[in-house]
């Protein structure tokens, strides 16, 4: 069973360009295609709501740190 879920309805989106090792984009593509995907945006986004989630630190951080900017919590119930 995969990890990550298959895509969902879209939502706002922002565009960042990155780089990755070649090994880590492959492995990327090839999870893409293994969960059906269309794009690998799904498993970028998937992968960095899953992180942000178990992060018990990173939580607390945002809860001390809250921003000025209005920001959606990820509150997808935990794996």
């Amino acid at each position: 069973m995969p990890l990550l879920k298959s895509p969902e309805t879209p939502i706002a989106k922002r565009k960042y360009y990155i780089r990755l090792a070649d090994p880590l984009a492959q492995a990327m593509e090839r999870y893409a295609e293994f969960i059906s995907a269309s794009s690998v945006e799904h498993v970028i986004t998937q992968a960095l709501e899953l992180v942000f989630r178990k992060d018990a630190e990173f939580r607390a951080w945002l809860e001390k740190n809250p921003s000025s900017k209005k920001v959606q919590p990820v509150t997808k119930e935990p794996l």
